[in-house]
């Protein structure tokens, strides 16, 4: 009996040791290869490659497993729900939004390792279908002395479809009553193709037309006012705002346009709450003497010019975002 006893608890303490059957686990991933992932489209179309998962169970794969697709980007996953083949693989098409750049969309399985799994594309712009003056500061009805550069350059941009900027579109430009800057300018990577103005010298409108071949409308037609010459003032104050620079003359911002004197002035001020930091950066050529970054309502910068030119300046925090222009004659 007592030799029965020992092997029984012998058995039992081996038994304990094993921990029995370790529970299966669940994960899902892309697949090692052609998973669909980073790839090109047009908007609106679908990928070249489906999107492409793998579901295995303890290391296995796992055949019949639902996968939940979805995407944020306004397309859609083809299908939306669907199982895993025998060799654990689930797919889906993905059919990208119409807004150009990057789009996201994921593969869930509830409770499995590796879940959500994303993805990611790039939707290019379709092919242009129209012109129309740009948002914002365009340069339309603009108001410039006899002889001289309007204040702001003429803007028209150039669309897909769905409204997105599309590049390298020739966009042609003629002036009545003025010059342009180039008779012809290609669309940049935001679509927009702009040139200067300069009046004539005679006092009376100025009529500038924007023509892309065939594309909904075009030819643009853009009006300004050539006026007689004015003494330039002999100082200009320009407001320094959260992410903006205003002339207190004429209210043109970003870019603020204003017109000094030789040996005339300018004051930047800073106004506005919080703690955002601006400087006055002068660009390209001909160039002025950069502010220091400064924070805060209550400061100001000022700096004579003394050569006439156009002088082009942004804050270094928001380059391209805050622009402005003295113009010293």
């Amino acid at each position: 009996m007592v030799f029965v006893a020992t092997v029984l608890a012998t058995g039992c303490g081996g038994s304990g040791d094993n921990g029995g059957t370790p529970p299966n686990t669940t994960a899902i991933a892309k697949t090692s290869t052609n998973s669909g992932d980073a790839q090109n489209a047009t908007v609106g179309q679908a990928l070249p490659n489906p999107l492409q998962v793998l579901v295995t169970e303890s290391g296995s794969p796992s055949a019949g497993v639902a996968v939940t697709w979805s995407t944020a980007s306004g397309g859609s996953l083809t299908p939306a729900s669907g199982p895993t083949g025998a060799d654990g693989i689930a797919t889906s098409e993905w059919t990208l939004g119409t807004t150009a750049g990057g789009q996201t969309a994921s593969a869930t399985l509830a409770g499995a390792s590796g879940s959500p799994v994303g993805f990611t594309a790039t939707a290019v712009a379709a092919a242009a279908a129209t012109l129309a003056k740009a948002a914002g500061n365009n340069g339309d009805a603009q108001t410039g002395e006899i002889n001289s550069p309007l204040p702001l350059p003429l803007q028209a941009k150039v669309t897909d479809q769905h409204g997105n900027a599309v590049q390298g579109v020739p966009v042609d430009w003629a002036a009545t009553g003025g010059t342009v800057s180039s008779p012809s300018v290609a669309s940049n990577a935001t679509g927009v193709s702009a040139v200067t103005v300069t009046a004539g010298g005679v006092i009376g409108p100025i009529v500038i037309t924007a023509t892309a071949g065939t594309l909904a409308g075009s030819p643009l037609t853009f009006n300004a006012s050539a006026v007689a010459v004015t003494p330039a003032p002999a100082s200009a104050n320009v407001t320094v705002g959260n992410n903006l620079f205003r002339s207190n003359r004429n209210s043109t911002t970003n870019p603020a346009v204003d017109t000094v004197a030789v040996d005339g002035t300018v004051t930047w001020s800073w106004v506005g709450t919080g703690v955002v930091t601006h400087s006055v950066d002068s660009e390209g050529s001909p160039g002025f003497t950069d502010s220091n970054l400064l924070t805060g309502a209550g400061r100001t910068y000022a700096f004579k010019f003394v050569a006439p030119g156009r002088y082009q300046y942004t804050c270094s925090v928001h380059p391209g975002q805050m622009t402005g222009t003295i113009v010293v004659r």
